[in-house]
């Protein structure tokens, strides 16, 4: 699917990596390209590309194939041009705190191998990032993965990040102090890595690469045993000023509500998340305090969340109450945002009555955008997120770091 062309300038260390990660994406986007296409595309000269793509060919980052376009009766065969997979690989990490685990795939996206963690202590953040190293150097041994080739780490945390700096400001569900994550992860995978919150990392991995991909405008909700959200606007993530844009399970729903896990009353995780569906039920009286709360807890949703449950038809009516909640509650937000489509994920956003009720309730009060759920839609899920946020971030862009490629100058000089 097309990835948006969308390059921050301050990023780039000159025209040319700009020019080169504008080409790899046009080459990715569309399998077949030739030179000529791609020069008008780009806005540069036959011979600006043909330096180019010389450049990724004996890089062996793509590859020469049939043009997209056939020649006329008596027009000269157009030669076309496709990213080659086996040229290099990313290694995607998400963190969450039911689950951990790593995916290595190459720079077409296509999955080769993906791994479970289970960390021993996931309170522990000094101990889980050693397992998640000791894990990825098993990984990348096992497919042989040369350093050089290994283009680009994405990290998802289920935590807030920093907006500058990228440290962690707090991760409540894994229960990780504040630290500067981003430098713990440069001394484990080196400069090649790319940190971000779970919930925005699917919400950037859709719009570049799934089927929100070239939307501008688009709001992603996932809802799970809490409520996680993502906006983007004008092609680029809303962070706002405490880097907190998006974070919709904490809007204020029911004043006076019931208690939320941050502390405070009525939010919108006490409604319409899979923690108001327990509490519905009376599956629990108290929000998640601990990781290990967190966890017991999503356990139960999940046996609730099966399709043989015993109190099935309960389930389904408290689905319906707490969907419809979540798009009452969200309506003003959504309007005020005018988004060209919203997305509804996660757990919850794949059960039939939640995310009907959610839609049915949007359509009702008139809300015009396009809404996808996950019901109906495949959508990114935030192991393959995490890969597309190392793509998207390290390979298909100005911060590629094609000088890391030890044989570029001996493949070089035997071409001259």
């Amino acid at each position: 699917m097309a990835l948006p062309m969308r390059f921050d300038m301050s990023n780039s260390d000159g025209v040319r990596k700009t020019n080169r990660a504008r080409v790899m994406r046009l080459i990715h986007d569309s399998p077949g390209v030739d030179r000529t296409e791609l020069a008008l595309s780009v806005g540069v000269s036959n011979a600006a590309i043909t330096n180019i793509v010389n450049e990724l060919l004996r890089a062996g980052l793509v590859q020469e194939v049939d043009s997209q376009h056939s020649p006329g009766a008596r027009g000269r065969k157009r030669v076309g041009l496709q990213i080659d997979g086996t040229g290099g690989y990313v290694m995607g990490v998400n963190v969450l705190a039911t689950n951990v685990s790593i995916v290595l795939a190459d720079i077409c996206g296509s999955v080769i191998d993906e791994t479970d963690v289970n960390p021993t202590q996931i309170r522990n953040p000094d101990q889980t990032l050693s397992e998640i190293q000791k894990t990825a150097d098993v990984v990348l041994d096992r497919h042989n993965v040369p350093a050089d080739r290994l283009f680009g780490v994405g990290f998802s945390v289920a935590g807030y990040l920093d907006a500058e700096s990228r440290s962690l400001q707090r991760a409540p569900y894994l229960g990780w102090p504040s630290f500067d994550l981003k430098r713990r992860l440069q001394g484990i995978f080196g400069s090649i890595v790319t940190i971000e919150n779970v919930t925005r990392c699917i919400a950037l991995a859709e719009n570049r690469f799934g089927v929100l991909s070239g939307i501008n405008d688009m709001v992603l909700i996932r809802s799970a045993l809490g409520l996680g959200g993502a906006v983007i606007t004008a092609g680029q993530l809303l962070r706002g000023s405490q880097n907190f844009g998006g974070d919709m399970g904490h809007l204020l729903a029911v004043p006076e509500g019931p208690a939320c896990s941050c502390g405070k009353h009525g939010c919108l995780n006490t409604v319409a998340s899979g923690w108001a569906v327990m509490h519905k039920l009376g599956t629990t009286s108290r929000s998640y305090e601990t990781v290990n709360q967190f966890r017991t807890q999503n356990s139960q949703l999940r046996l609730l969340l099966d399709a043989d449950n015993a109190r099935a038809d309960a389930v389904e009516r408290a689905m319906n109450e707490a969907g419809t909640a979540l798009a009452k509650h969200t309506m003003t937000t959504l309007q005020a945002l005018n988004p060209e489509a919203v997305c509804l994920t996660g757990p919850l956003g794949r059960h039939d009555a939640y995310s009907q009720a959610f839609r049915d309730a949007l359509t009702a009060m008139g809300l015009e955008a396009r809404i996808i759920l996950a019901s109906e839609t495949e959508i990114i899920t935030p192991a393959m997120a995490s890969v597309y946020l190392a793509l998207s971030d390290m390979v298909y862009s100005p911060q590629f770091n094609f000088s890391q490629i030890s044989n570029i100058d001996r493949v070089e000089a035997a071409s001259r």
